[in-house]
């Protein structure tokens, strides 16, 4: 995989594709590209990342929902689609995958998502979330991943609601050491092939 991937201007050539992300009863059709994060496929984690949440959140809420480092769309993508009522805003730093994201929220009728090309630890928003969703991007460095946890903790509403995925062996139990300094409640909802989804509430 690319280094690359969380960098604001990828320097490798591009090499755009077509994939397939499918969530029943929803499936997208997606245009990724090289320099950016899982190209070939919706990578395992950003996967089951997106089943727990469609488990734990109600379909009829009117969820402000923020997910920092949204890549090419897929997690904010199939979240705005499944919860019609959410509004859906995905930051993302690597303007190839932000543009890419963009053209796949049009190419797909999603109008209840948004992308904002900057850094997720420092953009500002229009709106307060009631939820923060991140798939971290781990090769960017245990300072990075951590400053996504306390920019969530820092955008959340009272009583809001931040999850992660991460793998056990890329740092899960430091980032829920970190968590538990920052939410009044921690929890590791799913455990799936040494993924853990962290929910946090502030």
């Amino acid at each position: 995989m690319s280094k690359q991937y969380f960098m604001n201007q990828p320097e490798v050539a591009h090499q755009q594709r077509e994939i397939v992300y499918e969530v029943a009863p929803y499936r997208l059709k997606l245009t990724t590209d090289n320099g950016v994060f899982s190209k070939n496929q919706v990578d395992y984690g950003s996967n089951v990342l997106v089943e727990t949440l469609l488990a734990e959140l109600n379909s009829v809420e009117a969820e402000v929902i923020v997910e920092l480092g949204s890549g090419y769309g897929p997690i904010a993508l199939m979240l705005a689609k499944q919860l019609p009522n959410a509004v859906v805003t995905g930051i993302e730093i690597n303007e190839r995958a932000y543009h890419l994201a963009q053209q796949n929220a049009q190419r797909n009728g999603i109008e209840n998502c948004q992308f904002i090309n900057g850094d997720a630890i420092t953009a500002l928003l229009e709106v307060q979330p009631t939820v923060v969703v991140t798939n971290p991007p781990i090769r960017a460095g245990k300072a990075v991943v951590h400053g996504f946890i306390e920019r969530a903790a820092q955008l959340l509403s009272a009583d809001g609601v931040l999850y992660v995925v991460i793998q056990k062996k890329q740092g899960a139990p430091s980032a829920e050491k970190l968590m538990r300094q920052l939410f009044s409640v921690v929890e590791k909802v799913t455990q799936d092939k040494g993924y853990w989804i962290l929910r946090g509430v502030k």
